[in-house]
């Protein structure tokens, strides 16, 4: 098979020679050895030449008064009146089509040294591991278990000259300990920081208990709660972030707009991605600006976005240890620093409390009713928001406060609130909505036999028109309040239901409402949606068991089928997709990322399990999830995406009401067994817990819980599928769902998981206080007595720059005369020799311009010594749709060894297939001698190159509007093109391919023909899994990815046959005298091993990437 050419660049597109501006000129006189480009300056063909990140053009430091016009432009917009004049600056588009648009005051404000572009798209895109620490950052940062390179960083601090044991023995580290962990709380003398310094508070909770009237004393009481509340200042915290250098480059003190405007599209469209560049931000930027400033002050004024995570969680996998911390970031920095916990960037700003167990005897659990309680509960929680709400914060919210940055520069910060995320039981917490009652949504109310309806034209008009008003909310709740505190009527009386239930109020005032309601604050639109607790383990978790529940009736033996086929299921990426070892139908200790995993890997699963016509309406659903899912994870938005994110959420409404109407009618389904097991155990707990509280003889025994498989019918009346109607607009506004998804704060529960291990467990919350303050200022005082650069920029990995990488040895040498005998009759190394020399000597001629009467002649080429020399991996790098770096690993003795390459012009076309596939079989390199026409000497070349074994297209048509994956094939052994020879230049990236267990394996006996392909194990058709990330998924959305520059172009890409101007040679090298050179690369120095020990070792390999690039967040959520 014949490699693919390019596409043919639109007019005005960028060649090769404009792009290398005149160095071929100077080349000329050189020898071809010394014109053979290296590997970090090679630059790949047109169509999928891998364009490293790069920001839009920015404004010189040095210009105050004028720009050039290179560089960008600015247009005055009309001043208003008694605002100052502002200007709009537009950046001219990179190679991406990226540009940028912000309003400034004037121009002064661009001359910060600070690149708030090349911080998202250089410093964020190359991200390493972070340098090692001294003795000062050790103490007291590092976990109870212990590393070998926690170990490897003692001998270093102890081996070092300047170490003194005396020093260490005569330190009082007991003091040192103390004045580390010291708070505001604490009695007597204490150390005065001198940098600013946010110490934790303790604050008394107090609330009022109403009794109705028909109790003995009817009335209001206070409760003052034993536990006291740890929290930190909030104006305090944003001046301690401020004051810190390490984080000032990143920090985002102006906004922008991100617009994209490539050559394929006719006009430039909106990008959504960070918070500092939505629309809220923007909005949020520009009323400050517009609004009078304070009297006698002209100095910058800035947005702080403040966004809040909360959600309580076990410290301990056995005990009811619990913690409620509250996490706050700062939107003005970029959300792939926040959602890693080793950059620190979550602050911690409270530990919630809840109602003790004291309360009962206060409140006396005989007579106070369960409403009443919730009610308190409510009430509790909001009284320690209004504590963190104080008055210096608000005085913050409205004046704002003057900070000398650590560029000196004074400024008016005013924070305000974007974002509060949570999942739902704690987000109708916080807007005081009645818990899953007729208008279950936080933000709208729409009433819970309407929810079925989400994607209909009807639903999207009522979200708006039915937005919930907080000013009315205010209104009812103070006359249900009169009633209950005034007039002594019970909570969940008559009087007061009538009230509040038709919306699903409750009584409680709420914290945001009452002190930040006046400012401006909506309280209702900051609680943002949650991909993870509504989708993953919301939605998509109820259709998953409701599919087994069918399976079950349908037939027992499917749920062992279904279980074998996820076992079978290849693994991909270092944990994009991870092994399903245990049986999936159990789901027992899964998290959000498995149910994650099934989604991506469910359609070639439950493919045939169902007869027709269900199986198709099965699979359409689980296309549509999935596609959605995809979407809906998108780190990078365009106003495209979103309208193609629209129309699918549309679908997925469509396609739940279908299944429910025609699958789920046809199956009369039960609980699953795990399911009547889980029932059964919770209400004898209940019936035991009930029977504990009966006064003493009073208990009637009770009938044994039967353990019955009830009856279960698929319910869409949800509020988690209501939720999903709500992504579309929610991105537009705030910008992509992972910078505000509840993620993060499932990463940072392990930070004070951890740390509850050092406390004496009694009275932990006060010490995780000082241990959080202890770990601070020791990264702080580590900043400032070790030079270290900042971790985003410090270290690089290996060759991140270039686009593969494969090992210099030669330790592993194939002789090919011995290969070729040893495998005789192998329909795989069938013209083994003449096709590799035409692959090389088609790759040097077009170097050399050569005309293609020349490819045909291989007896101008010789191979040094009859030898291949064998590699055990390779990598490819490649810029990801949110331009960024990533890396694939290939080992031919894995299931990771797939690659996709752009597809020939044959019968592509408009709808046809774009990509071609392939398996690898081995990795070599070849050192060469070339001679004839074009010879320059007889110095060896070193050339790279893949011996692949092609699939085949099963499917003629392949888009999104057929709801298919593509299937593929292994054509016969004996066609001629199904084994080839690839240039790894020419590989885009790894692809997953699965199985369709549908169609059954080849060879049932387990036998096969060919111990090269190693086909004994070939199934008739594979599909090609397009949602395995998001990546993948945007090469799909054939020009829509932002990073692939390879699609770009208006016209589809039609693919010539290969021409001498558009390809290079490759991976060239020279080979010095002959001499074997023996490469550093361990991967390489390694003996070969079996299939199993490589298994392992590809995992480890990717190990120093961890950080680096853009791999799927690994998150062990505990559900």
């Amino acid at each position: 098979m014949s490699l693919p050419s390019p596409p043919h660049p639109p007019t005005g597109a960028p060649s090769n020679d404009d792009l290398e501006d005149g160095i071929i000129d100077e080349e000329e006189d050189m020898s071809l050895a010394q014109r053979r480009p290296r590997r970090q300056n090679r630059q790949l063909p047109m169509r999928f030449r891998d364009i490293l990140p790069q920001p839009p053009p920015t404004v010189p430091a040095e210009l105050a008064d004028r720009l050039p016009e290179s560089v960008g432009r600015v247009v005055n917009t009309p001043p208003r009146p008694a605002s100052p004049v502002r200007s709009v600056f537009r950046t001219p588009p990179n190679i991406f089509g990226l540009t940028s648009r912000s309003y400034l005051e004037s121009l002064q404000s661009m001359k910060h040294p600070r690149n708030h572009l090349l911080a998202m798209f250089v410093f964020i895109t190359l991200i390493p591991i972070n340098p090692p620490s001294s003795l000062v950052t050790g103490i007291g940062n590092q976990g109870v278990q212990k590393s070998q390179g926690d170990y490897k960083k003692l001998l270093e601090i102890v081996g070092d000259n300047s170490f003194n044991a005396a020093d260490v023995a005569s330190t009082k580290w007991k003091n040192i300990n103390t004045i580390l962990g010291a708070n505001e709380y604490d009695e007597g003398d204490r150390e005065e920081w001198e940098d600013e310094d946010a110490g934790w508070q303790r604050s008394p909770i107090s609330i009022e208990v109403p009794s109705s009237r028909t109790t003995e004393a009817p009335g209001t009481r206070t409760y003052e709660a034993t536990a006291h509340l740890y929290h930190r200042s909030l104006v305090a915290v944003i001046r301690e972030k401020l004051a810190n250098p390490r984080d000032d480059m990143l920090f985002h003190y102006e906004p922008y707009q991100l617009r994209w405007a490539p050559p394929h599209l006719d006009a430039e469209v909106s990008l959504y991605g960070d918070l500092y560049t939505s629309p809220a931000f923007h909005e949020a930027h520009t009323a400050l600006q517009e609004f009078p400033g304070e009297p006698d002050c002209d100095i910058p004024r800035v947005v702080a976005g403040l966004m809040f995570w909360s959600d309580a969680t076990q410290l301990t996998s056995f005990g009811n240890s619990k913690l409620w911390p509250t996490y706050m970031y700062f939107g003005n920095e970029s959300k792939y620093r926040r959602c890693k916990p080793s950059c620190h960037l979550s602050n911690h700003v409270a530990y919630f409390e809840t109602l003790p167990d004291s309360f009962k005897d206060f409140a006396g659990s005989d007579t106070m009713p369960s409403d009443c309680a919730t009610h308190c509960h409510r009430e509790f929680f909001h009284k320690q928001w209004k504590i963190l709400l104080d008055d210096e914060f608000l005085e913050a919210y409205e004046h704002g406060i003057v900070i000398r940055c650590c560029d000196g520069i004074k400024r008016r910060f005013y924070p305000r609130i974007f974002t509060y995320s949570a999942d739902y039981p704690e987000k109708v917490l916080i807007t005081t909505v009645r818990n899953l009652g007729g208008c279950p949504c936080p933000r709208c109310l729409i009433t819970k036999d309407r929810i079925q309806n989400m994607g209909m034209p009807q639903d999207r008009q009522q979200r708006t028109t039915l937005e919930r008003d907080d000013s009315r909310r205010q209104i009812m709740v103070s006359s249900a309040r009169r009633l209950i505190y005034e007039k002594n009527y019970a909570v969940g009386s008559a009087a007061v239901e009538r009230i509040l239930k038709a919306q699903s109020w409750v009584p409680t005032l709420n914290a945001f409402s009452e002190r930040l309601g006046p400012l401006g604050l909506n309280i209702f639109r900051a609680l943002v949606v949650d991909l993870l607790h509504e989708f993953e383990i919301g939605v998509w978790k109820s259709l998953f068991i409701h599919l087994l529940r069918i399976l079950c009736v349908e037939n027992k033996g499917l749920i062992h089928e279904l279980d074998r086929r996820y076992r079978q299921i290849p693994t991909f990426g270092q944990a994009t997709i991870r092994k399903f070892s245990s049986n999936s139908s159990e789901m027992t200790w899964m998290a959000a990322r498995n149910f994650e995993d099934l989604l991506q890997c469910s359609i070639p699963v439950f493919d045939g399990l169902l007869p027709e016509p269900h199986n198709t309406t099965v699979l359409n659903l689980l296309f549509t999830m999935a596609h959605w899912h995809g979407l809906a994870k998108l780190r990078l938005h365009s106003d495209l995406t979103l309208d193609i994110m629209d129309d699918v959420t549309s679908a997925v409404g469509r396609q739940f009401r279908a299944f429910k109407a025609t699958v789920c009618l046809a199956y009369d389904t039960s609980e699953l067994p795990q399911e009547t097991e889980v029932r059964t155990r919770r209400q004898t707990r209940q019936a035991a817990a009930k029977a504990k509280r009966a006064p003493v003889g009073n208990v009637e025994p009770g009938s044994p819980v039967k353990n019955v498989r009830r009856k279960k019918k698929f319910n869409l009346q949800t509020y988690k599928f209501h939720a999903l109607g709500d992504y579309v607009s929610t991105i537009r506004r705030f910008g992509t769902c992972d910078s505000y998804s509840t993620e993060p704060g499932e990463l940072e529960h392990r930070l004070p998981k951890a740390r509850y291990l050092h406390t004496d467990r009694k009275t932990f919350v006060k010490q995780l206080t000082r241990i959080e303050r202890r770990q601070f200022r020791i990264r702080r005082i580590g900043d400032r007595i070790i030079h270290r650069p900042h971790i985003e920029i410090s270290e690089l990995a290996r060759s991140p720059h270039v686009h593969h990488h494969i090992g210099m040895t030669q330790k592993y040498p194939v002789h090919i005369g011995s290969f070729l005998r040893s495998h005789e009759g192998d329909p795989a190394i069938k013209d083994f020799v003449p096709k590799l020399k035409q692959h090389l000597l088609c790759r040097i001629n077009i170097s050399r311009n050569l005309p293609e009467l020349e490819y045909l002649n291989t007896d101008s080429l010789i191979i040094k010594d009859d030898r291949l020399y064998h590699h055990n991996i390779a990598r490819v790098n490649y810029t990801t749709y949110d331009v960024r770096r990533a890396q694939d690993v290939f080992n031919p003795r894995t299931s990771h060894c797939n690659v996709m390459v752009l597809r020939p012009d044959n019968d592509m076309g408009d709808r046809g297939h774009r990509y071609a596939y392939g398996k690898i079989l081995d990795i070599y390199h070849v050192n060469v001698i070339t001679i004839g026409v074009g010879m320059v000497d007889y110095t060896p070349l070193r050339m790279e190159f893949l011996w692949i074994r092609w699939y085949e297209h099963v499917d003629e048509l392949s888009s999104w509007e057929t709801s298919t994956l593509d299937r593929v094939r292994f054509p016969p052994l004996s066609n001629n093109c199904s084994f080839d020879f690839l240039d790894p230049a020419d590989v885009l990236r790894g692809c997953h391919v699965i199985p369709s267990f549908a169609s059954r394996k080849k060879h049932l006996d387990g036998l096969g023909s060919s111990a090269c392909a190693g086909d004994k194990g070939d199934w008739r058709e594979y599909y090609i899994n397009r949602f395995v990330d998001r990546d993948m998924m945007m090469r799909y959305h054939f020009g829509l990815g932002v990073g692939h520059v390879f699609s770009h172009y208006r016209t589809p890409p039609v693919h010539v046959a290969v021409s001498p101007d558009s390809r290079d040679l490759g991976e060239n090298t020279e080979v010095e005298g002959g001499n074997e050179v023996e490469d550093s690369e361990s991967e390489d120095d390694e003996p070969m091993v079996d299939y199993a020990e490589q298994s392992g070792s590809s995992t480890e390999l990717l190990n120093e990437f961890e950080g680096m690039y853009d791999f799927e967040l690994d998150v062990d959520y505990e559900n």
